[in-house]
């Protein structure tokens, strides 16, 4: 039933198709029935002309000899045409005056020509005289006759004229077969266009089914949905875009699964697979692990809806830090809470770790009250319920790179970023801290002077 909206393309174009149909059926048949109406015509014309030239070459046989027209004439005359099958006949005399009128094999019948045989026969005089024509001629398509006037001389310039009418007896024999042309033109015609319908059908309209059928499919969520065109053409094209989509569409849904809710950011599924990723392709990176510091305090004095506040401030500060034109094909993912984890490229990092540290810093003030600001730190109940003061949220960023060390899982990676982030913590204020050891994974942690372990702290007031 959808096929015959009056809304959709189908409907429209059946309407539009079959008024062309009717039209292009109609034009051609009417050209081609004129064309042949005309011919068919102009044959019979030539039949009866014929007929009446010879009519008219026997008729100056009989009179070539002789000054009168004589009853013997007249009967010759009579006689020739009964041989070529013409039975309607008047003899005219140049005044209208009638001679002879023979009409259908009887001998009689009107006395004087009327106003039209009256005007032929002065027409088909002065046509001989002037002109040199054998006759003139006037036809009813109507009675599908044709009436000739042959004028002819005897004796001294005196002229008579043979007036014949002859049936056009080949019209209806080749009318019927006028009609039964046409009839087959225009079936084939519709045949064409039935074929050329049911082309574009197939390659225009069913695939643009198709395609709507998928897209209302994937609109429901079943993104596994495939459109099943093949094709080099553009339709090919949309439905290979249309199945690539689908797919993306999928990949999409499969990462938003594991995405964080408030964030919106990749989960820990989709950086377990994207760091394992990594590491199984032997590219290497650096996963910068970024955990604020004092935020547990913060929540507890401000409240979660704040605190919310200050892990989308965090997100955003990566995000744009991510968006630098030198900073291609970083990926972010929020582990939940407040942590946050980055992967970028080993030359990358530290310019990554420093810009972030400094955007941080520069834009987490506006989240305190102006007091608490100006102190630079908060009071609030720690875990033991005891009040303490708690400096402003900082943020620790650990930094361990499969350069130095060859990672086998992300299992080997988190026990270094450990040990790291226990080292980058222990500093106050934001700062970063790459893990720059070698050798074997399981070793005891380091001590905090040693110089295998690079850090550094910005300044607070980048």
């Amino acid at each position: 039933m959808r096929f015959f909206n009056t809304r959709s393309i189908g409907f429209k174009t059946v309407v539009m198709y079959l008024f062309l149909t009717v039209l292009n059926i109609s034009i051609f048949v009417l050209m081609v029935f004129e064309n042949q109406l005309d011919l068919i015509a102009e044959n019979s014309i030539l039949n009866c002309q014929h007929t009446a030239s010879s009519l008219k070459a026997r008729i100056d046989r009989i009179m070539a000899n002789s000054s009168e027209l004589s009853p013997v004439n007249i009967n010759k005359i009579i006689r020739e045409a009964v041989s070529l099958s013409i039975s309607d006949l008047t003899l005219y005399g140049e005044d209208g005056s009638v001679f002879v009128d023979v009409s259908n094999n009887k001998i009689g019948g009107k006395k004087a020509a009327g106003m039209d045989e009256l005007s032929m026969i002065k027409t088909a005089v002065t046509q001989q005289g002037f002109e040199g024509k054998l006759f003139s001629h006037s036809v009813n398509r109507q009675r599908k006759t044709i009436a000739l006037y042959l004028p002819f001389n005897y004796g001294v310039d005196r002229i008579c004229v043979a007036a014949v009418t002859l049936t056009m007896r080949d019209s209806d024999k080749q009318m019927t077969y006028l009609y039964r042309q046409c009839l087959v033109i225009g079936a084939l015609v519709m045949l064409v266009h039935l074929l050329f319908a049911l082309l574009f059908s197939k390659m225009i309209l069913f695939p643009i089914r198709q395609l709507n059928a998928g897209t209302r499919k994937i609109a429901q969520g079943q993104l596994n949905v495939r459109v099943p065109i093949v094709r080099d053409d553009e339709i090919g094209q949309l439905a290979s875009s249309f199945n690539e989509m689908s797919v993306a569409f999928q990949h999409m849904r499969d990462e938003a699964k594991g995405a964080n809710p408030l964030t919106g950011l990749p989960g820990n599924i989709v950086i377990a697979n994207y760091i394992n990723d990594c590491l199984s392709n032997a590219r290497i990176v650096c996963v910068l692990y970024c955990d604020l510091d004092n935020f547990k305090a913060y929540n507890d004095k401000y409240g979660f809806t704040k605190g919310d506040e200050v892990i989308l401030f965090t997100r955003d500060s990566l995000a744009a830090v991510a968006k630098r034109d030198d900073m291609g094909g970083v990926f972010i993912g929020h582990e939940g809470g407040d942590d946050f984890v980055v992967v970028s490229r080993y030359e990358q990092w530290e310019t990554f770790a420093k810009s972030f540290v400094a955007l941080f810093d520069k834009g987490i003030h506006r989240f305190y009250s102006g007091a608490d600001a100006h102190n630079g730190y908060i009071e609030s109940v720690n875990r033991r319920g005891e009040r303490q003061r708690f400096p402003l949220m900082s943020v620790s960023v650990a930094v361990v790179t499969n350069k130095t060390r060859d990672f086998q899982s992300l299992a080997e990676m988190i026990q270094i970023v450990a040990e790291v982030k226990k080292y980058v913590k222990s500093i106050e204020g934001s700062s970063y801290t790459i893990d720059r050891r070698s050798g074997p994974i399981r070793t005891p942690p380091p001590d905090p002077e040693t110089p295998t372990m690079y850090s550094t702290k910005p300044n607070r007031s980048a």
